[in-house]
């Protein structure tokens, strides 16, 4: 690693550039900018002003600037957005390069500030790229195969080799930067998503036991590649089988107007609640009111290889989960979900009506779900983070290996 030249009698200055959430939002990021502040870094993030937002303020010591961002939809509306992003987020990495910023942390997708990380360098700064989502796959999820995602695969290996440190999401998003984005394994480091310990809950409750009007929850983005149009036919699926089912569906989205155009085709439009975003404060109570809690991602390239910040919050609130058989989804929950065939909607109602008529398996679930979140904590990623920023000052190597837990793997998958 470069040596770094610290400012004179003050901390490390860290500017993170943000670019499809607005902040604090965003749960990675906040997670991440929140630690490094609690350990004496002045953290600024750059980031998208959502409707109500200020321009510039402090959250909870965190120094926030924000710019306005148009989110047409469509191919040429998602190329236009990240253009105006570029070009707004790299004027402003320059100058706070120039006001003497000494680490710029980028955050995915998209994967194009590479000439951001360039300049930094030629300034003797140093690098942080942050790998969130597949950008090339999720191009592709949405759109097909193309030569956009040829350039975004281009892009994500220029921005990954500009890069001193390359934090990664999970081990599938590791490789992808050893492997396709050429970068020395010694700079890649897992960063996982995961619950705090304060979120998790002591002893789960569960209701006792057969659920007729099982009270179901989603939280999270509300996009095409979530599979979130799925939900009206889950709960259309469970009418049919006998069962009344009420969802609330926590978060925001494009989705939004087809879950509810479907959702009123079904007949089912109300057993929805949609609260739209909510402050990540109120998330856990939101969680802890349902019977069971569900992820609709449908199996592909780009969910398979993603950690679903959701799957954390939920076993951290003692819910059963059901989902789809995802391959990080599965070393996030290990035992302590039930798994249906991709595509397969009526066996995932299936196994949500049974955790419904079987409270000793809805007990054991939420028991195993608690026991399993208290292993993947942020305060555990946080670790790691400080680490990779140990990378960056040229800690010792030995500092640096004490600094940190090893990742551990229920199982490899791989």
């Amino acid at each position: 690693m470069r040596e770094r030249a610290r400012a004179s009698g003050g901390c490390t200055r860290v500017v993170m550039a943000l670019e499809n959430f607005s902040y604090p939002e965003d749960v990675r990021v906040r997670a991440e900018a929140l630690e490094l502040v609690a350990h004496g870094y002045a953290v600024t993030v750059l980031a998208p002003r959502a409707q109500g937002q200020q321009r510039s303020e402090v959250v909870d010591g965190v120094r926030v600037k924000r710019y306005r961002l148009a989110t047409p939809e469509g191919f040429a509306g998602i190329a236009l957005e990240y253009a105006l992003a570029w070009v707004q987020l790299s004027v402003r990495l320059a100058v706070e390069l120039a006001r003497g910023a000494e680490v710029i942390h980028l955050h995915n997708p998209p994967d194009t500030l590479f000439a951001a990380a360039w300049l930094a360098r030629l300034c003797g700064r140093l690098v942080v790229f942050d790998h969130h989502d597949l950008a090339p796959e999720l191009y592709e999820q949405k759109f097909g195969p193309g030569w956009p995602a040829t350039v975004l695969r281009w892009c994500e290996r220029r921005t990954m080799r500009a890069a001193d440190v390359v934090l990664a999401a999970n081990e599938s998003h590791r490789l992808v930067a050893i492997e396709r984005g050429g970068v020395d394994p010694e700079r890649v480091v897992v960063v996982r998503n995961g619950p705090r310990e304060s979120t998790i809950v002591d002893q789960p409750v569960v209701r006792d036991g057969e659920i007729d009007d099982p009270r179901l929850c989603f939280v999270g983005a509300l996009g095409a590649q979530d599979g979130v149009r799925a939900l009206p036919s889950v709960l259309a699926r469970l009418n049919a089988m006998g069962l009344q089912p009420n969802l609330t569906i926590v978060g925001d989205g494009p989705e939004v107007p087809l879950i509810r155009r479907l959702a009123d085709e079904l007949g089912v439009l109300d057993q929805i609640v949609f609260t739209g975003r909510v402050a990540h404060h109120d998330v856990p109570a939101l969680i802890a009111g349902a019977d069971v809690c569900v992820d609709v991602a449908p199996c592909s390239p780009l969910n398979h290889r993603s950690t679903m910040i959701k799957i954390g919050e939920y076993l951290a609130a003692g819910r059963p989960v059901v989902t789809f058989e995802l391959q990080e989804t599965r070393f996030t929950a290990g035992d302590c979900a039930l798994y249906a065939r991709d595509g397969d909607i009526e066996g995932y109602c299936e196994l949500i009506a049974r955790i419904c008529s079987d409270g000793s398996l809805r007990a054991r679930l939420a028991r195993a779900g608690v026991e399993r979140a208290r292993e993947l904590t942020w305060e555990h990623s946080g670790q790691r983070l400080l680490h990779a920023y140990g990378l960056l000052t040229g800690a010792p190597r030995h500092e640096r290996a004490a600094s940190v837990e090893p990742e551990v793997r229920l199982e490899q998958g791989r």
